[in-house]
């Protein structure tokens, strides 16, 4: 059961300048298709009966024989029992189409950003693109052209960089000299460039019809991001006590220290939601959508927090009641985005843990160390989950049941209660004190 391969001209074909087309004739069961080629012959090229006689175009028409071969090669016998003419033509069309698919991978990576809802991870998949950008020297490479040894090598480019932090005499971004860079950003941006390759590789490939137009995977092998190193993710109770020292004492880093601290009195909520939070009454309820997972869980990522009165001065700080309708417009700082905001509050909470000969730390180490404080205080893990508000692995209970909103708030206040707040009256707060 073979499939013939043949180069042809037919007679009836002539064009107007004189030349005929060469096709590609695939006879399979006694059935016989044609596929065109780049290639003609002139009335020099063919014998008296019309058949092909040039050896120049019977050369090049056998490397695409070749090539057609090539694309049918790894098909058994049994493969080919069960498939007709239609079938084989349609693999060969396949496969030689893989061979010269293109797709820029920067191209791509964009519009995947824009079109799927990956919430306020954007930034981060962006920042990871604009360094393999900065390593390749453009924003331009084919996909099929990146390789492993290439992402090892940007690998542990990116974590020989130092640490770049906010110099305020110069007024620029100038490496560290105090802090090493955190191990393993390079593994976390790989990891995000390697989810946009294996999305592409789900859109163009067919593994069913045979078309694998991006065949290899450059990521395989690669190691995963590890966990940060201590300090950097979970700061711990004595650190998180220092901000909240720190934050009602003024200075530069006074709104930076205070966000923090309200963020992680509020379970670990994010500056875009801070960013966008309307009047809050004191003492009230705080009532609002994760921006982050608010396309992706099926509540909408409803959250509603209890405000704790010990908060009060680092609300003030923060402007808290002096805008009808802003929160806390001095977490704003005049600035049109969350993202630019969360780029500020960071520069100063870097420069102030370099100060303080701390480890460098970020916004969102708030979040992390609010949910590794309450697990060592016994809060069950369901009931972090809720706080934290992520993305979920919904069952119809977690659809239809209403949140267990008094557990959430019973969570946080185990943790608030292990801190001393400055400025307020109910001091280190005991069991049963609660205001």
């Amino acid at each position: 059961m073979n499939v013939t391969l043949r180069p042809i001209i037919v007679p009836g074909n002539k064009r107007q300048d004189g030349t005929w087309p060469v096709k590609i004739r695939v006879t399979f069961k006694g059935v016989s298709r044609r596929l065109p080629t780049s290639l003609v012959c002139y009335a020099s090229d063919l014998t008296r009966s019309g058949k092909i006689k040039s050896p120049t175009v019977l050369e090049r028409a056998g490397r695409i024989v070749d090539r057609m071969r090539d694309a049918i090669a790894d098909l058994d016998p049994f493969q080919l029992e069960g498939m007709d003419v239609d079938a084989v033509v349609q693999r060969i069309r396949d496969r030689l189409t893989a061979q010269d698919f293109q797709l820029d991978f920067f191209a791509f990576a964009d519009a995947f950003i824009r079109e799927t809802k990956v919430g306020g991870t954007a930034r981060n998949y962006r920042t990871a693109l604009g360094a393999f950008a900065r390593y390749l020297g453009g924003e331009h490479i084919d996909i099929n052209a990146i390789t492993r040894a290439m992402l090892l090598d940007f690998r542990q480019q990116l974590d020989a960089a130092p640490r770049m932090i906010w110099d305020k005499a110069s007024r620029s971004v100038v490496p560290s000299s105090v802090m090493p860079r955190p191990q393993g950003n390079g593994s976390r941006i790989l990891a995000r460039l390697a989810h946009i390759f294996q999305a592409a590789r789900d859109r163009y490939n067919d593994d069913d019809a045979g078309r694998i137009l991006i065949p290899r995977t450059p990521f395989t092998g690669i190691p995963k991001p590890q966990p940060a190193p201590e300090g950097q993710r979970n700061l711990g109770t004595d650190i998180v006590q220092r901000i909240m020292d720190a934050a009602l004492e003024g200075g530069p880093h006074a709104v930076a220290l205070a966000s923090f601290v309200v963020s992680f009195s509020l379970m670990g909520a994010n500056i875009a939601d801070l960013y966008r939070a309307a009047p809050v009454e004191p003492g009230g309820v705080w009532e609002y959508r994760r921006k982050k997972t608010e396309t992706r869980r099926a509540d909408h990522a409803l959250m509603r927090v209890e405000v704790p009165p010990q908060l009060s001065q680092f609300l003030a700080v923060l402007g808290a009641g002096t805008s009808r309708r802003w929160w806390l417009p001095g977490l704003r700082m005049g600035k049109d985005s969350h993202d630019k905001v969360t780029r500020v509050v960071n520069r100063h909470l870097d420069a102030w843990a370099e100060e303080q000969q701390l480890p460098a730390f970020t916004f969102y180490a708030a979040r992390h160390s609010w949910a590794s404080i309450a697990r060592a205080q016994g809060v069950e893990k369901a009931t972090i989950d809720d706080c934290l508000c992520h993305k979920g692995d919904f069952a119809v209970a977690d659809i239809y049941a209403e949140r267990a909103w008094h557990l959430m708030a019973a969570a946080n206040d185990k943790v608030l209660r292990l801190f001393r707040w400055p400025g307020y009256d109910g001091g280190n707060l005991s069991s049963g004190d609660r205001k």
